[in-house]
């Protein structure tokens, strides 16, 4: 299952199990769909506080400045990127098909529990 969008994509891993998001030069992976929600509601409030914040003598295209806690890495997107991005995970949890709307942390808790049972088995 994947979602596009012009600049990104939202998927799925076959292998790993994990949410992977593609955003311009952006990667990120999650674990959980919890993970993934934490960061659209996090975008949300920031597309909604940056004009109190934004600094007026910028003149970049890119005036909306995502920071990353414990990070120095920070995230500069504009209204449109913003939008479109919101907009893809948006899509990506509401599609009935996507297997992380049905268990996807059960199944990760899942894997930890056979993960441990197999090292108990092997040790």
């Amino acid at each position: 299952m994947k979602k596009l969008s012009e600049n990104g994509r939202l998927f799925i891993c076959s292998s790993c199990r994990k949410i992977h998001l593609e955003f311009g030069n952006l990667a990120m992976d999650f674990h959980s769909e919890t993970k993934l929600k934490e960061l659209l509601n996090f975008l949300n409030t920031v597309r909604a506080n940056h004009f109190e914040n934004e600094v007026l003598s910028n003149n970049s295209r890119r005036q909306i400045l995502v920071p990353f806690t414990n990070s120095s890495i920070k995230l500069l997107l504009s209204d449109e990127e913003i939008n479109e991005l919101t907009n893809l995970i948006r899509a990506f949890m509401k599609d009935p098909v996507n297997p992380a709307n049905t268990k996807t942390e059960a199944r990760f808790t899942n894997l930890e529990k056979l993960s441990a049972l197999s090292r108990i088995i092997l040790n």
